[in-house]
């Protein structure tokens, strides 16, 4: 069975649904599940599309219009989760669609409803949901709906294992288990995990997590203070969406070369085969198509791997 013809895997999203097909695979998850169910009360339902702005904040979920299954696609492969749909270069990408709700009085339909259309892209391949974050901001919690390479998922988080080992996180762990975690993990170890997450070069992730500490002794931080952006352009935008931070007197190591040349490849074959998405199934065939072109091309990993 080629990849274009595997049947979708609808496994439910633990702390969204009321199913759990997947039985938590560690003791310190399970220790969490509590409070992550206690989400999932309330949050099992809907929120609303994310209308991509230069503001950061969130739509809330009571004003922001519905969001079609195409434009949800679209939105994912338009900006940095094409580098996940596409090969993995990124293990996992976020943002692609979000929202807030009241914790109080909230509005979950769109939620709900966004969380069934993201059953296209789980199978063999990628696995997407919803995360529900935990930090409450004036009465509203955030919710983001995310998409993992799974095989790349794996690879990076034995890569790692030093780090994912004392969290009882695995290569097999699934990946909502993962993403509860980390979210909920001390303020350096939640930077640091959602660093490998999102397939940052190991000394960005080891200079974000550092120039953060030395904030909290005084230390200046921000553009020209302590820190410059790497740019990864995307079709929506030459940046401003797939970007990490590196010191100022940083010079591109042969990772970032990597990254940027692999990124510059995979954008390439988005843009001939874009047209070819009419529909929810073209989109995905292409999606597909993409990753088995570029799923096993050397990369980031080789180039942090060869740095160690």
């Amino acid at each position: 069975m080629t990849q274009a013809t595997r049947p979708y895997d609808n496994t439910p999203l633990r702390s969204v649904g009321t199913k759990i097909s997947d039985r938590p695979r560690n003791t310190r998850f399970a220790l969490i599940a509590p409070l992550v169910l206690g989400v999932a009360a309330l949050v099992l339902g809907g929120c609303t599309t994310h209308a991509r702005t230069t503001s950061d904040s969130w739509p809330s979920a009571k004003s922001a219009p519905p969001v079609d299954q195409l434009t949800l696609l679209r939105e994912a492969a338009d900006h940095e989760a094409l580098y996940t749909l596409a090969g993995g270069l990124k293990p996992m990408s976020s943002g692609f669609w979000r929202c807030s709700f009241e914790v109080d009085d909230p509005d979950l339909s769109e939620l709900h409803r966004v969380r069934e259309m993201l059953e296209v892209l789980r199978n063999d391949v990628w696995y997407a949901d919803i995360q529900i974050f935990v930090k409450i901001h004036d009465g509203e919690r955030n919710a983001s709906a995310f998409v993992v390479h799974r095989e790349s998922l794996q690879r990076m988080i034995e890569r790692h294992e030093s780090f994912w080992g004392p969290w009882d996180i695995e290569p097999e762990t699934h990946p909502t288990e993962i993403v509860d975690i980390v979210d909920r993990m001390p303020r350096e170890e939640r930077w640091r995990g959602y660093g490998y997450l999102y397939g940052y070069p190991d000394d960005a992730v080891d200079f974000f997590v550092e120039a953060g500490a030395a904030a909290d002794d005084g230390h200046e931080m921000g553009p020209g203070k302590d820190r410059q952006f790497m740019q990864i352009p995307t079709y929506a935008a030459e940046s401003g969406h797939f970007t990490y931070a590196v010191p100022l007197e940083h010079v591109p190591t042969p990772t970032d070369r990597a990254l940027s040349e692999g990124a510059a490849r995979i954008l390439s074959a988005y843009e001939e085969r874009r047209s070819r998405m009419h529909d929810v199934q073209s989109t995905v065939e292409v999606l597909l198509e993409l990753n088995v072109d570029f799923e096993h091309r050397p990369g980031i990993e080789e180039t942090n791997e060869s740095r160690r």
